[in-house]
């Protein structure tokens, strides 16, 4: 009998190790794909989560996940934002492939205000929000110019062409007894002069405040309204790298066709009579140096030719053809016509004057100052990512416009 006890005591123990081991929690190993519905094009950073626990993954680049199943626990969470969320029982597979389909829960939109973040049914102000696709399209190198059109109440007006010019924006008419006045620009908290060194790749959103509330919160210097700016942040998830090339081709924008220099000088001068007839233009400004004036001088006293880049009297090319220069007919571009008024001996008008023949050379400043086209390239690398300790978000950008000639006159 005392033999018989510890063999016993054995089997009990052996026996409660087996119960033991029985409830050890036995994981199971689930691995797969997670695509889009739309076009088969794996997603990544989509989150795995067992239901009901906190253990969870993430879809890699080529959203490919695996995941440890403990046992008790049948189904498997796949959720992403724009996505709608799917719930898949796991049971005795091991491979369990997801087709996400896109979700289109509509969302109340969100303004940024100067004390925050609010849904916009709960705003009463006057806030236009500026739908960032416009920055997605064309090629800016201000994004300004995406405002052109866009906001009610705002007007964007870009007086030159010169590459960089910094466009005017006026909302509602402005402050100013002229009808101008900016208003004020704020980035992230950090009130801006301009949007000129602004890259548009990376805003995030664009609020435009236009009525008194954006004095209320901001001051006299929002007089003139706020165009709000939050930059793009870092998000948790795969860090990814976001390389975006554009090139574009400007072309000069003509919709006139112009007379030839003939024709301008006939026109010029038979509205320069009109006026003196009139009384509102002195007989003597048909004579002197100036665009409806003969009087423009191709040599000095001493026989010299004067040049127009420093002598105001060489600028214009009309003049009345004499033996001084008559040799400029065997150049190119120098042609002669008749007078269409009557002027006398000194240049200046007279009904009862005689016709002369006059000189001049057929110059187009728009085919020498002006290019038809001009190539536009806009490079862009961006890097994103982040986990629950951190998030970051870094740009890089370069715009260059360019011709491709330079003609120096």
């Amino acid at each position: 009998m005392k033999k018989l006890i510890p063999k016993l005591l054995f089997l009990n123990l052996f026996f409660l190790l087996v119960l033991f081991s029985s409830s050890i929690s036995v994981q199971q190993k689930v691995t797969g794909n997670v695509t889009d519905a739309a076009d088969g094009t794996p997603i990544p950073g989509v989150a795995v989560v067992v239901e009901g626990t906190t253990i969870g993954t993430l879809s890699d680049f080529d959203g490919n996940y695996s995941i440890e199943v403990p046992s008790g626990s049948n189904k498997l969470v796949f959720s992403m934002i724009g996505f709608a969320n799917q719930i898949i029982a796991v049971g005795t597979s091991s491979t369990i492939n997801v087709v996400l389909v896109t979700s289109n829960t509509a969302i109340d939109e969100v303004v940024v205000v100067g004390y925050g973040t609010q849904t916009r049914s709960k705003v009463t102000s006057s806030i236009a929000k500026v739908d960032m696709k416009l920055l997605e399209t064309g090629m800016r190198s201000n994004p300004a110019q995406a405002l052109a059109g866009t906001v009610s109440g705002l007007r964007v007006v870009t007086a030159t062409g010169r590459p960089g010019a910094v466009p005017a924006i006026v909302l509602r008419g402005g402050t100013n007894f002229d009808g101008s006045g900016s208003p004020l620009i704020i980035m992230d908290g950090q009130i801006r002069g301009s949007l000129s060194d602004i890259n548009p790749e990376e805003i995030e959103s664009m609020e435009v405040l236009k009525d008194a509330s954006a004095t209320a919160i901001y001051g006299a210097r929002a007089s003139n309204g706020v165009i709000l700016i939050t930059s793009k942040k870092g998000k948790s998830g795969v860090s990814t790298v976001t390389v975006k090339v554009k090139h574009g081709t400007n072309y000069l924008n003509t919709p006139y066709e112009f007379v030839d220099a003939e024709n301008y000088i006939k026109w010029a001068r038979l509205g320069a009579e009109q006026a003196i007839k009139s009384g509102t233009l002195v007989a003597g400004n048909v004579a002197g140096a100036g665009p409806r004036g003969t009087g423009n001088v191709y040599k000095d006293a001493q026989g010299n030719i004067i040049d127009g880049n420093y002598d105001s009297r060489a600028i214009w090319s009309v003049m009345r053809l004499d033996a001084n220069n008559q040799e400029l007919l065997s150049q190119p571009g120098w042609k002669q016509m008749k007078d269409v008024i009557k002027t006398a001996a000194n240049g200046n008008y007279d009904p009862n004057g005689t016709i002369y023949d006059l000189i001049y050379k057929d110059f187009n400043y728009g085919d020498y100052g002006l290019n038809k086209t001009a190539q536009t390239q806009d490079y862009n690398i961006g890097f994103t990512g982040g986990n629950d300790r951190g998030k970051y978000f870094a740009n890089l950008g370069y715009y260059q416009r360019f011709s491709p000639k330079i003609i120096f006159l």
